[in-house]
């Protein structure tokens, strides 16, 4: 067994420690779990073989139960005094009880896929009748002391566990919950370098580099990228797993998570050196090197609009090639009850599965607040997962948040303290050299020609100008110098004087965001050099 079958480990080390006899596995469980074995052969020869069951049995809602081979099949007849040999295809509430009966008197195995279509997720009021029975039979099978005695084991299976009744994992049952991961880097290379050993198939890149690039994806997903480049006749290359994998994972999570595909790094963005090198430092190269004790676990940009927050978070994802997604709460928030939780799970499940990776979150003050009883508890339960997952230091430096506000004082503390959100970053108005970058970036970014070569004097003319406010003033120039429709239009000195005359600055309450930004920062480091008196202000009032 390969060291990474983590949920393995911690699926046996559950059973020998008789914490429970039933267990729910969720998410990857119908990937390969090494080269060619998958969950249910691998549970049958590495558990099932060398423990002595004497039936092993599996049961969904489609296929009705089946068995391992025909003779445990007439054992469990025997047992049942074949009253369920014609129920084979029957409903749960006709097929559980002779089921039952077998888990008490042999030693079996039971299997059951696709629990949630079985006892979905949702209020114990809105279930159909067939369900509460199945409810009630898969619960009340983890606390039978008789199934325990037996040595009787049950396997539930589901893709999502948002999916399926809460009631499952109520402490009053026993049924253990066991996260099926997909396979990590070392996992991914083990498997590529299998696939590609007959060198049926043509790449341009390294088992090394296809290993990185397919982060998110399962092993049966890599298999399907190899045999489609196998039959197109294709090489493997970063744009061939690049497609594939945004198909992928665009129909898994697309309704919950946007996906960000930057295509500008840090030398196409002006001004912020500060947070640019601090990013660098502490989650690009600490990650790439796998020393994760400089990760912060969150970090907060705060600042007017249009100080380019987003840009950095895309430009981020460019330079260290981590996987990149926005949490949209209009994605999430749904019209039915319980809905919503069940898509943030789906979110946040979504998002780790693909780590390292970048989680933005824009207007952090506005898409996560505790709520109140109007909206029966949803912001609330939103609230407190979010919590829940942003604090858990299994994550640090594989999921790595960045959450983007111009009112970091509308945001509630829990959120902001250390081992959260704790790194905060201040993003403020460029200062004039600043300035004249952004304008020669903006130029080059859209390809306007121009005989200009030094932007400072329009970078003085632009004080207290965002980012944001100086594109419009390049566009601006572009507009007014195509105005007699010459193909050639050319962004002159004057032309970029008469913009900036006409085009005024439009963010609202500038230095009150800035001042909050200040006010917020608690590393003078990260400070532009301007603003560091006003924190040292800040901090001999707040000693007084």
């Amino acid at each position: 067994m390969s060291s990474g079958e983590f949920w393995y480990d911690s699926f046996l080390s559950k059973y020998k420690s008789g914490i429970s006899h039933e267990f729910l596995f969720y998410f990857n469980v119908r990937d390969l779990v090494d080269n060619y074995r998958y969950m249910d052969r691998y549970i049958y020869e590495e558990f099932i073989k060398k423990r002595g069951f004497g039936i092993v049995a599996f049961y969904d809602i489609s296929r009705g139960l089946t068995f391992f081979d025909a003779g445990m099949e007439k054992e469990f007849n025997i047992i049942t005094s074949n009253e369920a040999a014609n129920l084979m295809n029957a409903m749960p509430s006709r097929l559980f009880p002779h089921i039952d009966k077998a888990l008490k008197n042999t030693k079996m195995v039971l299997f059951i896929h696709h629990v949630e279509k079985i006892i979905p997720a949702g209020d114990i009021a809105s279930m159909t009748l067939e369900e509460r029975i199945s409810l009630v039979w898969i619960c009340e099978w983890s606390v039978s002391p008789k199934i325990s005695s037996v040595g009787s084991c049950i396997m539930l299976l589901a893709d999502n566990l948002a999916d399926v009744s809460r009631e499952l994992l109520k402490s009053s049952y026993r049924i253990e919950p066991v996260f099926v991961g997909l396979p990590d880097e070392a996992q991914r290379k083990e498997y590529i370098d299998y696939l590609l050993k007959d060198d049926s198939v043509k790449t341009e890149i390294t088992a090394d580099e296809f290993a990185k690039l397919s982060s998110g994806l399962s092993k049966k997903s890599i298999k399907d990228i190899k045999l489609k480049s196998e039959a197109e006749d294709i090489p493997i290359s970063f744009e061939f797993i690049k497609e594939k994998k945004h198909s992928v994972l665009q129909k898994e999570y697309g309704d919950v998570l946007e996906f960000i595909y930057p295509e500008l790094d840090f030398e196409n963005i002006g001004g912020m050196e500060k947070a640019k090198n601090y990013l660098l430092k502490n989650i690009v190269r600490p990650i790439m090197k796998g020393d994760l004790r400089r990760v912060p676990m969150g970090i907060l940009l705060c600042g007017p609009s249009g100080t380019g927050k987003t840009l950095l978070v895309n430009a981020l994802a460019k330079a260290s090639g981590f996987n990149c997604v926005k949490i949209d709460m209009s994605r999430i928030l749904g019209q039915y009850v319980g809905e919503s939780e069940k898509n943030f799970k789906k979110c946040l499940l979504g998002a780790q599965s693909q780590h390292p990776v970048i989680v933005f979150v824009d207007e952090l003050d506005t898409a996560f607040r505790r709520g109140d009883s109007g909206d029966s508890g949803v912001s609330r339960n939103i609230f407190s997962e979010f919590l829940q997952f942003t604090g858990n230091t299994n994550n640090r430096g594989k999921v790595i948040f960045i959450a983007a506000t111009n009112r970091p004082d509308l945001i509630d503390p829990a959120l902001k303290r250390a081992g959260r959100f704790d790194k905060k970053i201040p993003i403020l108005l460029p200062d004039a050299g600043e300035r004249a970058d952004i304008f020669r970036i903006m130029v080059k970014k859209y390809g306007f020609d121009t005989d200009v070569e030094d932007f400072m004097p329009f970078a003085e003319e632009t004080e207290n100008y965002t980012g944001a406010e100086i594109e419009t003033v390049v566009r601006k120039a572009y507009e007014l110098a195509s105005e007699d429709d010459i193909d050639e239009s050319i962004l002159t000195a004057e032309i970029m004087s008469e913009a900036i005359k006409r085009c005024r600055p439009s963010t609202q309450q500038v230095q009150f965001m800035t001042m909050l930004a200040i006010d917020e920062c608690d590393d003078k480091d990260l400070l532009p050099d301007k603003y560091k008196g006003l924190l040292d202000n800040k901090n001999l009032s707040e000693d007084r």
